[in-house]
């Protein structure tokens, strides 16, 4: 959902603006309608917009200087303005304060369609990319665990490999993965001594180390309460014999 705040101090125009937005485009959502420009301020802090339409000539503090406060905190929020004046003056303080767009007025149905039509892709390309990262730095993860969970290593270890803090790793692997980093480990090592307590002779002992665990009477403990047996019994119930 793409949220719009609408700035002018003429209310048929917000009215005009309004019907074009709702009437030619989907998933979108006019959060506010200011009539000056502190107005805009405050409800761009509140609401946080996608993008905003804003008229030059606002009350209090006029149009530019609203894109101006806004840009410094907000960089890549979408700021349109919109004017009467088709000059070059005017296109240069456009420009110098990062409007993303200037439209002259009246506003043409089209331009709006255009504009929006253009957030949608680029919003679209952004999650798009964004997923692509996410899922790369998951299998990194993923696959560092692979290599390294028969040793004792820990979140902040695989954090400090991928250059995040442990409280924001902590949180973005339950996230992504379902379950916390410890509880991920415990599930790896015990699936693996699952698949060696059935396919080899290895002792019990020697298959805590071998997995990372220090203390075998450990190992035994985090077995049953994950698979409500012991690796002995487990071994026994699928006939393999020391």
């Amino acid at each position: 959902m793409c949220k719009i705040l609408l700035a002018s101090d003429d209310a048929l125009e917000l009215e005009a603006l309004k019907i074009i937005i709702y009437k030619n485009a989907k998933n979108v959502n006019i959060v506010g309608m200011a009539c000056n420009g502190n107005e805009a301020i405050n409800m761009n802090n509140k609401l946080n917009p996608d993008i905003i339409f804003i008229d030059t000539m606002l009350p209090e503090i006029d149009g530019f200087e609203v894109v101006n406060i806004i840009k410094k905190s907000y960089n890549n929020k979408q700021v349109i303005l919109m004017s009467i004046y088709d000059n070059f003056e005017y296109l240069k303080k456009a420009l110098k304060v990062k409007a993303d767009d200037y439209l002259l007025k009246p506003i043409k149905s089209e331009n709006i369609i255009e504009i929006l039509n253009e957030y949608r892709k680029n919003n679209k390309y952004r999650i798009y990319n964004e997923n692509l990262s996410n899922e790369y730095k998951l299998n990194k993860v993923l696959n560092y665990i692979k290599k390294n969970f028969k040793k004792n290593i820990t979140l902040k270890e695989v954090a400090d490999y991928m250059n995040y803090s442990s409280t924001y790793f902590s949180k973005s692997f339950k996230k992504h993965v379902g379950v916390n980093f410890n509880k991920y480990i415990t599930q790896i090592r015990i699936r693996e001594a699952k698949f060696l307590l059935r396919e080899s002779n290895i002792s019990i002992n020697d298959l805590s180390f071998n997995l990372g665990y220090n203390e075998p009477n450990y190992f035994c403990k985090v077995f049953k309460k994950e698979e409500g047996i012991t690796p002995s019994e487990y071994r026994e119930q699928n006939d393999i014999k020391l």
